[in-house]
C-alpha cells in the first residue's frame, strides 16, 4: 500500500507544471509570454483579445495588455505612469499603411481631443512610423517604460521612442477610451479589461 501511495505522489509531481513556465495567454493560434520586460521593470500580461472590423467580424489582430501593476480600471491604464504596454499580432493577410496611419490618426483624435501642438506633434511622428502595409504573421509592440517613453517595435525593430507619459496615456486611450471607434474596439476593450 505505502509503494502504490509513493509511486502516486511521484506521478503527480512530474505532471505539476511550476507556474511561469508556459506561456501565459494563447488566442487564435497567438500565443503570448506572461511577462514581458520593459526596461528594469516586468510587465505582466493581464488581457487579450482579438480586433475585429466590419459586420463579417473579420479578425484584423491579437492584442495583449501588459501592466506592471495589473488592472482592469481604463482610466488607472491610461493614466498611471507605470510600465505598460500594449502588442499586436496580425491575424489578416494584409492592412495596408494608409489604413493603419488613418486609424491611428482617428483614435487620438476621438480620445485625446484637447491634445496640445507638442502632444500632437509626437502623435504625429508616431503615426508617421507605418507607412508599410501590417501583414499576417507580423508583430508590433509598443511599450512604455517611465522616464524613457513608448519605444515602438514593427515586426522585431525598434523604430522609435516617443517620449511623455502623455503620449503613453493617449496611445492607451486609443483601445481604452470612452470614444472607441466602433463594435470591434469596444469589443476588444472589453475582451482584454476581462483580464487572463
Amino acid at each position: 500500500m505505502k509503494k502504490t501511495a509513493f509511486l502516486t505522489l511521484v506521478m503527480i509531481l512530474a505532471f505539476t507544471v511550476v507556474p511561469g513556465t508556459l506561456p501565459a495567454g494563447e488566442l487564435a493560434g497567438i500565443t503570448l509570454d506572461d511577462t514581458l520586460r520593459i526596461g528594469e521593470k516586468t510587465a505582466t500580461l493581464t488581457g487579450m483579445g482579438i480586433r475585429t472590423k466590419t459586420f463579417l467580424k473579420i479578425k484584423v489582430y491579437v492584442a495583449g495588455l501588459y501592466l506592471e501593476n495589473p488592472s482592469n480600471d481604463p482610466s488607472a491604464i491610461i493614466d498611471t505612469n507605470q510600465a505598460k504596454a500594449i502588442t499586436m499580432n496580425f491575424l489578416y493577410k494584409e492592412v495596408e499603411g494608409k489604413k493603419l496611419q488613418e486609424s491611428w490618426r482617428d483614435g487620438f483624435k476621438a480620445n485625446t481631443p484637447a491634445a496640445g501642438p507638442d502632444l500632437k506633434k509626437r502623435m504625429d511622428k508616431f503615426v508617421s512610423l507605418f507607412s508599410a502595409a501590417a501583414m499576417k504573421g507580423d508583430s508590433y509592440i509598443f511599450a512604455y517604460e517611465p522616464g524613457k517613453g513608448t519605444t515602438v517595435t514593427l515586426k522585431d525593430s525598434i523604430k522609435a521612442t516617443i517620449p511623455g507619459a502623455d503620449f503613453a496615456g493617449a496611445l492607451m486611450a486609443i483601445w481604452f477610451g470612452d470614444k472607441l471607434g466602433d463594435g470591434g474596439l469596444k469589443a476588444l476593450k472589453k475582451s482584454m479589461l476581462k483580464g487572463m
